[in-house]
Order: structure tokens, then sequence, then C-alpha cells
């Protein structure tokens, strides 16, 4: 068995945080409240730096990549049909109001049914995309410049996305205000071999990257401080897109559209790494906590979204007023009965993979 790299785990556990946080939201309309809105941008991103920070470090065996890739899209489609019947019936929405056809593009290709609530699985499709490709990637990192290779990878998917995304928010900014004319970028997305996850691509590539590469600036001390600089300017600068573009700093119960492809979130998810990177935690009690739910970050992915819907609507009958603090409690709320849930179908031999992968 491979030996845990406690840093990484370190940095699955914020990122389930951050995700289960940004779910089912509590929060009140404040600027604190759409900080920590914005931060969880970084959450996804990050699982996918670990993911590359694990795959490149690891010899490639093609026949279990496949065996993997494979698991993940049938453990995709049992979820959805778990989906399909527990939210179907959270919901109130009759399995009977779909046909056939529309069921089996659910299931099978990747589709939608209205009123089942399944947007998050985003992830997992996008991490299926990322796993098709991983070989490629892997075989060119084995030779002559292949960290290089990866690096300019990296940044292209990255700047195809997020960099387009903010150099079209640039254009439509100056064109409001009488500076220039209507230009539209959506002709260069021929210039994207990648397609709609090239980011997720991106920060698969640079977590690999990031992880191989020797120490920054030539200290702990000095990278981390770097990593807190990139943190600041990644957050701030999601709070002012968020501010832009929906003309109020406080949070106003909606998500930033598109927000993984926008720049600063790259350098907040980058800051992040840094900060985190070749950290270790001495106490033994920590230590097993946070290894306990970093091994279990794929359960509680697939299973908070369920307590969220049972748990969400009545704790949110609970509070006179909403606030982080209640978002907060509502985080923890989802993510231990999810976790206690995944330490019991793991020791299960048919259900195991359901909630490991």
């Amino acid at each position: 068995m491979q030996k845990r790299i406690q840093y990484l785990d370190i940095i699955k556990v914020i990122s389930i945080f951050l995700v289960v946080f940004c779910h089912f939201v509590l929060l009140a309309e404040t600027i604190p409240a759409n900080i920590f809105m914005v931060a969880c941008w970084s959450g996804v991103p990050m699982f996918f730096m670990v993911n590359g920070a694990l795959l490149f470090t690891r010899p490639l065996n093609l026949s279990k990549h496949i065996r993997k890739t494979l698991l993940i899209y049938i453990v995709l489609v049992l979820w959805k049909l778990i989906y399909l019947f527990s939210i179907g019936a959270l919901c109130q929405v009759p399995v009977a109001n779909f046909g056939k056809n529309q069921i089996l593009l659910y299931l099978f290709a990747f589709g939608s049914l209205e009123g089942i609530g399944t947007g998050h699985l985003w992830f997992i499709e996008a991490l299926l995309a990322v796993y098709i490709l991983f070989p490629l990637f892997r075989i060119a990192y084995d030779h002559t410049h292949g960290r290089k290779i990866i690096l300019f990878f990296a940044a292209y998917g990255i700047l195809m996305t997020n960099g387009l995304t903010g150099l079209q928010m640039l254009l439509d900014a100056l064109c409001a205000h009488g500076l220039l004319g209507v230009y539209s970028l959506e002709g260069l997305e021929i210039l994207n071999p990648f397609g709609t996850y090239a980011n997720m691509l991106g920060f698969f590539l640079f977590g690999a990257w990031l992880h191989t590469a020797p120490t920054l600036c030539g200290s702990l001390t000095r990278q981390r401080l770097l990593g807190l600089l990139s943190s600041l300017l990644g957050l701030s600068g999601m709070w002012a897109v968020k501010t832009y573009t929906s003309q109020n700093p406080a949070w106003d119960g909606i998500l930033l559209v598109q927000g993984y492809r926008h720049l600063p979130v790259v350098f907040l998810a980058a800051g992040i790494f840094l900060i985190c990177k070749d950290l270790t935690i001495p106490r033994p009690i920590p230590q097993k906590a946070i290894t306990a739910v970093a091994k279990r970050t794929l359960g509680i992915y697939y299973l908070h979204w369920i307590f969220g819907w049972m748990l969400v609507p009545r704790l949110a009958l609970l509070f006179p007023t909403f606030s982080i603090w209640t978002n907060l409690l509502k985080t923890l709320l989802l993510i231990t009965p999810a976790l206690l849930l995944t330490l019991l179908l793991e020791k299960i031999p048919i259900l195991r993979h359901m909630v490991t992968g």
C-alpha cells in the first residue's frame, strides 16, 4: 500500500469542506459570507491538483488505469440511479414523470432530469474526461523535458478557459463604458482541443508539476509566504469578480456564473496548495482524523448530497436568521453522517467501490 502524503490529505480535507460549505447554503447577505462563498470555488480545482500530484508520481499501469476509469463511470451511473429514486422521493418528483429515453440518457449519457438535482456530478464527469487523457500525459512525463510539457499544457488548458473568460469580461466592460465595440471570443474555442473541462485538466497537470517541483523560493517559509500572497490575491480577485457581476459586495444568494473559469481562482487554489505543500501533522489524533476524512472524500461527496436534501430544509427552520456559523454547522452536519456511512459501506465488499472509487 502506498504511503499517504500528509499535505495532500490536508488539501483534500480543505477541499471537501469548501465543497460542502457552498451546497445548501444557509448564509446571511453579508460581505464576509460572500468572501467565504467565493473561496469555495477553489475546492474542486484543488481536488484535481491532488489527483494529478498522486497519479503522476505512480508508475503507469495502463490496463489498471482503464479499469479504474471504467469503474468511475459505472459508479457514477449507479449513484445517478440512487439519486433518481432518493432525491426524486425527497423532492416529490415521481420517476413515472420521465420517459424511458430520458432516463437512459440521464443514466448513461451524462444527461439531466428536471427536478432531480444532480448538478454537482459535473465533477465526476470532468474527472472521467481527465482520466481518459491522463495516459498520454503520463507517457510524455517520462521523457526528456516531460515536466516542461506538463507545465505548458497546464498553462494552456487554464488560459484557454479561465484566461479567455477574464479577457471576455474585460472586453465586455470596455464595451459597456463605450470604449470599445462588441467583441466575442467564442471563435477562439477552436484552439481548445480539450473541450469543456480544459481548465480542470490544467489544474490536474498543474498539481502534478507543483508536487514534483523543488521547494519554491529556496525555503519552505518563502514558499508558504508566496502561497499566502497568491491566496490573498486570488480571494480578493474572486470577491471583486463576484461584486462586479452582481453589483453587490455582499452575498446575494446567487452563485458566481462559471466560477471555476475565472483567473483569480487559479491564484487561490495554487496559493492554498503552496501553503500546505510539505506540511506534516506531528500529533497522532489530528493526523488520524485528517487521514480518515481524506481517504473518504469521494463517499462524502456522493452522500452529502442526499443528506443535504434530507436535513437542510428542516435545519433551516430551526434558525430565525442565517450566518456564517449556521452554514458552518450545516457543513459539519452533512460531512459527519456522510463520513460515518462511508465508513460502514466500505466494509461491505459489494458496496465498497460505491464510496471508494
